[in-house]
């Protein structure tokens, strides 16, 4: 009997190891050494339906602890009525991850982001860099997982006419409840605001819930809902978006 305890605590102590290890929308996933993993985003539309993004996230485990990331998105954008167009290569953004707490259930990361802003209406015109450092840490168990997250952002304009930069911050908590080996439920509260110059367009208080369904161990399919809740639905629609995820 003695023995059949102390192997199910061995079991249970290496899932709760390696849960972040599961993609299925885990705020705290990291790839395994060796493994890929793609997130993509066939579709996201707003509720003026005026919008409509598609991003992928591609990224690789170097080791259990670091890994590298690559992502990009377009859009179809008739909001603003442009003159040259309404499709747009909007960014490409690359980074590293690296896992400094994988202990039990306690997990800790920093990382790092730079990305080039794109217009490409007319042609392709880099218009803006975008640094970003952040660190992300919480705890994750069989049922639920909760993260706290900080960002440092600094702006650099890439425009002829103008000569500016701006420095932001984003503050918020990330969660996952797993209601069985199929669904789970995430959500998670972000609060940008300015720390030097405009960066956004005022302080923004992003909020989004989405339900995720697992398609097998290593793949699933999401469904999400986001909205700024400052400002009014005219200024800054809701938006819908569905994603798939694989580990391989």
């Amino acid at each position: 009997m003695k023995r059949i305890l102390i192997l199910g605590a061995i079991i249970a102590t290496m899932t709760s190891a390696n849960a972040a290890n599961v993609i299925n929308g885990n705020p705290l996933y990291h790839p395994a050494q060796g493994r890929f993993y793609n997130i993509f985003t066939p579709l996201e539309v707003n509720s003026e339906f005026d919008r409509f993004v598609m991003a992928d996230e591609f990224g690789y485990g170097i080791t259990d602890r670091l890994s590298a990331m690559v992502q990009t998105a377009g859009s179809y954008d008739s909001s603003d009525n442009p003159e040259f167009g309404k499709w747009s290569w909007n960014h490409l953004q690359v980074g590293l991850d690296w896992s400094v707490v994988n202990q039990g259930e306690n997990h800790a990361e920093i990382y790092g982001r730079g990305m080039q802003v794109y217009n490409t209406r007319q042609h392709l015109e880099t218009i803006a860099y975008n640094w970003t450092i952040g660190a992300r840490m919480g705890r994750v168990t069989d049922k639920w997982t909760v993260a706290g997250v900080v960002e440092l952002d600094y702006l650099n304009d890439d425009v002829d006419y103008k000569n500016s930069d701006a420095w932001a911050m984003t503050v918020g908590i990330q969660g996952q409840y797993i209601v069985d080996d199929k669904w789970n439920w995430v959500g998670e509260l972000m609060f940008d605001f300015d720390l030097f110059d405009e960066y956004y367009d005022g302080e923004r208080l992003r909020l989004k819930v989405g339900a995720n369904y697992n398609l097998g161990a290593t793949k699933y399919i999401g469904f999400y809902v986001q909205k700024d809740v400052v400002h009014s639905f005219q200024h800054r629609p809701a938006e819908i978006g569905v994603v798939f995820g694989v580990d391989f």
